[in-house]
């Protein structure tokens, strides 16, 4: 049985004088440690554990970052790296008895006592294709491979193996049906039953006591399988995102069907192998950013206004300033606070600004107006632009920039 390492609550204690929270729970499968990233199930709250200390045959935890009143004897507090899902149905492997007619609790999943408390009621069962399918009126977390025993009205216990949390769409149904007719076994191994999910789906989310494990054809990405061949359609999805005018950033990087999180690993990766690259949080294709005619009509424009730059409040409308942004973070333009400059033109009031200078000198906002000429919007749009690239930094009382 494939049990996570976690801690389940026994006991909320009641609120002490400190700011943390204290609970007593019993140890799943080892526990946890103290400091890193945790999350309370039901619910997926994020939870920071402070500390562990042994109490008899249990342990008491001081945590924070989740409200006492969301904690309940009976819930888990489990590493948020572990793939666990939250749904009110999924497949399970068939027992070669008749289907349950009526259940009284479903206990298991995340640890063999979960849910003894009852708070997420029966489940009801019916056949799907070769398997069994199960609902409940709230969200079950459960996890490939976990076990769910069954107590039906005469109390006589089953166990049942996930295959799939949620349901399949009806192509996925086709194929696991296929396969669970060659392999009528009610409980295979959870590794098994990863590597058919990826088969079926092209990519699956892992423990990490999987991440050893050969899988011909697929790639490890993070948490991450993903079949080569998968891998290289995600590959132009997100290339062809990217390369629209002014790249994308994580928010715009969604795929229909892929999670969020298998997509920004596959990022990541391409990041690493020199295909994308980022600029201030943003990606693009490596190489130039691409730029549609409307882009490069305003690049024209700055190029032409010179040291001089066009100033932001004399762009009005929505497009246009959109059409700035795209430049800047691209990198075609500098500024934005008050002034847009080109490239060329920031490198030449930067030469004659620092011109003679040298690391520590100061530079006083009369004296860098007096040698770069112009407004003093324009000289504080460079004085920022330089700050922002680490060419200087402000002194400690505010009123000068020095030379790093």
């Amino acid at each position: 049985m494939l049990v996570i390492p976690g801690f389940r609550i026994l006991k909320v204690e009641s609120r002490g004088s400190g700011k943390l929270t204290e609970i007593v729970c019993e140890s799943i499968a080892g526990g946890l440690e103290e400091g890193a990233d945790f999350q309370f199930i039901p619910g997926f709250k994020p939870v920071k554990i402070k500390s562990v200390v042994k109490n008899g045959e249990d342990y008491r935890l001081r945590i924070k970052g989740i409200a006492r009143s969301s904690l309940f004897a009976g819930g888990m507090i489990i590493s948020s790296k572990w793939p666990v899902t939250e749904t009110r149905e999924a497949l399970l492997l068939p027992d070669g008895k008749p289907v349950p007619l009526e259940t009284e609790i479903v206990r298991g999943g995340l640890c063999p006592d979960f849910n003894r408390e009852r708070f997420i009621g029966r489940g009801s069962f019916h056949l799907e294709g070769s398997f069994l399918s199960i609902q409940f009126p709230k969200p079950f977390p459960m996890f490939p491979g976990a076990v769910l025993t069954i107590l039906g009205a005469n109390r006589v216990p089953r166990k049942f193996t996930v295959v799939w949390p949620g349901m399949p769409s009806q192509d996925e149904r086709r194929k696991l049906n296929n396969m669970a007719r060659r392999r009528p076994d009610p409980h295979p191994e959870a590794v098994e039953i990863y590597g058919r999910i990826l088969h079926v789906r092209g990519f699956v989310e892992i423990p990490q006591m999987f991440y050893k494990n050969s899988w011909e054809g697929a790639r490890l990405m993070d948490s991450w399988l993903i079949l080569q061949d998968r891998q290289k359609v995600l590959e132009r999805k997100i290339l062809k995102i990217v390369s629209r005018p002014g790249g994308a950033d994580k928010r715009l990087l969604r795929i229909p069907d892929y999670p969020e999180n298998l997509v920004l690993s596959l990022v990541g990766d391409m990041c690493g192998k020199g295909t994308l690259e980022v600029r201030n949080g943003w990606f693009f294709p490596v190489g130039d950013p691409p730029l549609s005619p409307y882009h490069r009509g305003w690049l024209k424009k700055i190029k032409d206004a010179g040291e001089e730059g066009v100033r932001v409040r004399s762009i009005n409308g929505e497009s246009d300033r959109a059409a700035l942004e795209v430049l800047l973070r691209s990198g075609y333009v500098s500024g934005g606070e008050s002034i847009w400059l080109s490239p060329e033109a920031l490198e030449s009031l930067g030469n004659r600004l620092m011109d003679g200078r040298k690391k520590g000198d100061g530079i006083t906002m009369a004296g860098a107006r007096e040698c770069l000429g112009g407004s003093r919007t324009r000289t504080l749009e460079v004085l920022s632009i330089l700050e922002s690239k680490g060419t200087l930094t402000r002194s400690a009382d505010g009123d000068s920039r020095i030379v790093m």
